[in-house]
């Protein structure tokens, strides 16, 4: 759960939790959030090579967020594997200045084949619904390709936010330790 203290990622952020499969099996997942910041960008590319999913996260509030979601989009689809799970989320919802429409999200989604999520990392809103829905995607991904139970239990998670895109970022689940 994120809490509503929390501050903007500077650098890298690393947290580790367990989540229960849609077969009752405990999967650990890691989270590395690296802000969407430029100077980690080559990082973020060795994240994708073994990436089971991804989420782009834009802020609702700041244009600029949301115009990069095309640059990052352009960098998963030469850096990961072409059917990573992916989702678009619009973040900071609970802000009064928004300039991007939920239709306008909604089209760049569609154009991606990937869902829309709206959420508040703040106030923790529409997050446990984002994480299940994306949970459940690479799960049933992976144990459609036969992937053992102690596989599947060994995943990461990797958050990349925008720089001033706000607390929910760039999401990738990733198989693997570290």
């Amino acid at each position: 759960m994120v809490q509503s203290e929390r501050r903007p990622t500077i650098g890298l952020d690393y947290v580790s939790s367990t989540y229960k499969s849609p077969k009752g099996e405990d999967i650990a997942v890691k989270i590395w959030d690296t802000a969407g910041q430029e100077r980690f960008r080559t990082i973020t590319y060795s994240f994708y090579k073994q990436a089971n999913g991804v989420i782009v996260t834009f802020d609702v509030t700041n244009a600029t967020s949301f115009n990069n979601v095309k640059n990052w989009l352009e960098s998963i689809y030469q850096h990961a594997d072409p059917n990573i799970v992916k989702a678009l989320v619009g973040n900071k919802i609970d802000l009064d200045d928004r300039v991007v429409s939920t239709e306008e999200a909604k089209r760049l989604a569609d154009q991606h084949k990937m869902p829309y999520f709206e959420t508040s990392a703040k106030l923790n809103k529409n997050v446990d619904e984002l994480i299940s829905y994306m949970m459940v995607q690479v799960y049933d991904k992976m144990y459609a390709a036969g992937h053992s139970a102690s596989e599947r239990e060994t995943g990461t998670v990797v958050i990349k936010k925008q720089a001033g895109a706000g607390e929910a970022a760039e999401e990738k689940k990733k198989k693997g330790c570290c």
